[in-house]
């Protein structure tokens, strides 16, 4: 009987003398940095498993941008979600060798402005994304027909790139060609309804060839989307002022102005309305402000006249 229970007792303390890290255990560690290798003290790591429900474990990054933890159950694949302010965040999948202790992870955040450009720059090598670059900077050095002509074959390439019919639709507008001006803005709201860009186009457009309905809808639509633009504030005006109702108009000429103090219609037509009204000296300080911002504007020779005049 007392050999049986000394049996026992020794098979109980061989038991426990199991060493405590044993079982399906791993280390790793690592470093988050930026991209010039710059530690990310800031950066939080967390890390998942789909194997198990609502398990999340959170490491300690450390000012260095160094951080070490103990996977208890090495068995299961897990993902880190690394993160940082400012930066993008980082997903990676893995799992290791159970047992191991030489698991080491390095992280490299890309900012905000650092994603965006590699993928304005991967997206400009791409065809459609290429011409329509091309075409932008033609656009800015003067070129519009060159630029048009990269416009069209950017669209050949991707039929709905939204950006290519709004500076083609723009371009075709500010060259005369108004039919084919409005036929692509219309092509452009197809695809998407509230482009701005495209309904000023489509309303410009339409009015100039004197499709009167279809420039009231359109315009009707762009004050809706943008009721602070100044284009919409003078439109607004516009009625008042076809009305030969100075008092109604003025007030929104005003508002027009402190959107845009710039803006070369409302700066003339608000001319216009103090004259109208007696104010002489206001009337040369806006006439002169247009000829300033808009030296070859459709109104600058009735300007330029007036101010000579008064």
């Amino acid at each position: 009987m007392k050999q049986l229970k000394y049996a026992t007792i020794v098979a109980l303390a061989i038991f426990t003398t199991v060493p405590l890290w044993a079982g399906p255990q791993a280390r790793i560690s690592g470093r988050v940095t930026d991209t010039a290798g710059n530690p990310l003290p800031t950066a939080t790591i967390t890390y998942t498993t789909n194997e198990l429900t609502n398990f999340e474990k959170t490491i300690t990054v450390n000012d260095d941008g160094t951080f070490k933890a103990l996977i208890l159950d090495a068995t299961r694949v897990y993902i880190f979600h690394v993160s940082a302010a400012g930066h993008i965040g980082h997903d990676e999948e893995f799992k290791v060798p159970v047992g191991t202790t030489d698991n080491k992870f390095e992280f490299a955040l890309k900012t905000v402005v650092e994603a965006n450009a590699q993928q304005a720059l991967e997206l400009s090598e791409r065809p459609g994304y290429k011409e329509l670059e091309e075409g932008r900077e033609l656009l800015k050095a003067g070129k519009k027909a060159e630029a048009m002509a990269l416009f069209e074959q950017a669209l050949a390439a991707i039929p709905d790139l939204l950006p290519a019919m709004e500076y083609l639709a723009e371009t075709r507008y500010e060259t005369g060609d108004l039919e084919n001006a409005l036929a692509i803005a219309k092509r452009c709201l197809e695809e998407d309804d509230e482009s701005l860009g495209c309904l000023a186009i489509a309303a410009n457009a339409s009015g100039d060839l004197g499709k009167t309905e279809a420039h009231e809808e359109f315009m009707a639509r762009f004050q809706e989307l943008n009721p602070d633009d100044p284009a919409s504030i003078f439109n607004k005006a516009v009625v008042f002022l076809n009305a030969m109702d100075d008092a109604q108009a003025k007030p929104l000429l005003e508002e027009c102005l402190e959107v845009d103090s710039e803006f070369p219609k409302c700066l003339f037509e608000y001319g216009m309305v103090l004259l109208r009204g007696g104010d002489i000296d206001g009337a040369k300080i806006h006439f002169n402000k247009y000829l300033e911002v808009a030296p070859d504007g459709e109104d600058a020779t009735t300007a330029a006249e007036t101010v000579k005049w008064l």
